[in-house]
């Protein structure tokens, strides 16, 4: 068996995931399941159904911020079925009225396929007209496309510039990405402290990167006093904002910090929260509860059942852990 915490100090991607559940496991059955069974279900709810009916009225009054409000609620399923086409028109005509955020919602359909042909290139093209009409969400975006040359040529030195200008727009991923930036030395001189600075922005902005960043760094002594106390309640925001490698490094503090009371309970609910999350490490982690049975009990099925999740999910310290526990004839 092998245990791994989850890496940070990567860049934010374009389509982070919403907020984990707020649920309490119950004891009685498998963790994952409890997380997975508490996903939230307010797409439906009937504050969602009066936004969309307002959002609806509005559009249809002329008012063509609401138009791009009312794509985001064909995107999203919130108040009305889940209708991507109808949200692609929607954005397309707001974005050709000058409304930036538009052209930014309708590039990541594009750069998804969703409601249109997958055009990275297109894209692109969409997040530059977003950013040059003020839209931070392009100008983000737009960046990750030149750091990652996707739909563009690789440009770090651009990228940089990009984050820096979404960051000034109020978008705290930006910060977290030029942070990156910074953190790599890509596209500007490498500056730890600066790095850290720009993480911190972009926590208290609310971008779990950021805080999963920072808290990376606390724990590790990257560029600030190693401190776990001090990467907990950072990892513990990222957690909270949707950010699975988050859940999946706070677990592991409380399994084996050496300055964090342990609680294996707590560990194995967090991991669990991370697998529920699709983290392969987190799924791996659970695994590695269930074979030793530290918070939950011994469980060699389930603890193969997780493992095998992991590996099948990319993660290679799972295919090995799976592999370790059928060579010793458990889990089988």
């Amino acid at each position: 068996m092998v245990f791994a915490a989850a890496a940070a100090g990567g860049a934010c991607s374009k389509r982070s995931g919403g907020p984990p559940p707020h649920a309490t496991v119950e004891a009685s059955i498998d963790p994952v399941e409890a997380y997975e069974r508490s996903l939230p279900t307010e797409a439906g709810s009937e504050a969602f159904k009066k936004a969309f009916d307002l959002h609806d009225h509005a559009c249809t009054a002329g008012d063509v911020a609401a138009c791009t409000d009312l794509g985001v609620d064909y995107e999203d399923g919130r108040g009305v079925a889940r209708d991507p086409v109808r949200a692609a028109g929607l954005y397309r005509d707001a974005c050709d009225r000058g409304v930036g955020a538009a052209c930014s919602n309708l590039g990541q359909l594009a750069d998804r396929g969703d409601g249109l042909p997958k055009d990275a290139s297109l894209a692109a093209r969409l997040y530059q007209r977003g950013c040059d009409a003020g839209s931070p969400l392009g100008c983000d975006n737009l960046g990750l496309d030149y750091k990652d040359g996707v739909g563009v040529p690789a440009d770090d030195v651009h990228a940089a510039r990009l984050f820096a200008q979404a960051c000034d727009l109020g978008r705290a991923d930006g910060c977290t990405n030029l942070g990156f930036m910074r953190s790599s030395g890509r596209g500007v001189p490498k500056d730890g402290e600066l790095a850290v600075r720009l993480y911190k922005q972009g926590c208290d902005g609310g971008s779990g990167q950021g805080c999963h960043n920072l808290a990376f760094r606390y724990e590790h002594g990257e560029g600030v006093p190693k401190s776990d106390r001090d990467a907990l309640p950072l990892y513990d925001r990222a957690c909270t904002l949707g950010v699975a490698g988050a859940c999946d490094n706070m677990g592991g503090l409380f399994e084996r910090s050496a300055e964090i009371p342990h609680d294996a309970e707590k560990a194995v609910h967090l991991y669990a929260q991370a697998c529920a999350m699709s983290d392969a490490m987190g799924c791996n982690n659970v695994g590695h509860m269930y074979e030793l049975g530290r918070g939950v009990p011994q469980d060699d099925a389930k603890a193969a059942r997780y493992y095998r999740r992991a590996c099948e999910a990319g993660e290679a310290l799972g295919c090995s852990n799976l592999g370790l526990l059928q060579r010793a004839g458990r889990g089988t």
